[in-house]
């Protein structure tokens, strides 16, 4: 945030921001973004323009390579253990279709 505050024009920050009714103790939540972040499900990046004068790649992904559990994560959280209780057929086909697309965006974003 320090990075985007020096910033000398607007600045915008995309946070993950855990709550309550996500259906997890607030006391994990550090632990729950972490888990974000490992899975693939929030990567970590910024972007400063300044970077480009001088010579460097304004894009720094932050995040390392994605070693988490993305089934782990999703059954976390109520939003989507609710629809894994009401059909664990189509919750594993979304499952599934998550982890291409997260494993295509990681992709995209290995500079």
């Amino acid at each position: 945030m320090l990075e985007a505050d020096a910033y000398p024009g607007p600045s915008l920050i995309l946070a993950y921001s855990p709550c309550i009714s996500q259906g997890y103790a607030m006391a994990e939540s550090i632990a729950h973004c972490q888990l974000a972040v490992d899975s693939g499900y929030w990567p970590l990046y910024r972007y400063n323009p300044e970077l480009a004068a001088s010579g460097n790649n304004p894009f720094q992904l932050d995040s390392k390579k994605v070693k988490g559990d993305l089934f782990k994560l999703l059954a976390s959280e109520n939003r989507f253990a609710a629809v894994m209780r009401r059909d664990a057929k189509h919750a594993q086909e979304l499952d599934d279709r998550l982890k291409v697309s997260v494993g295509e965006k990681n992709q995209l974003l290995q500079v």
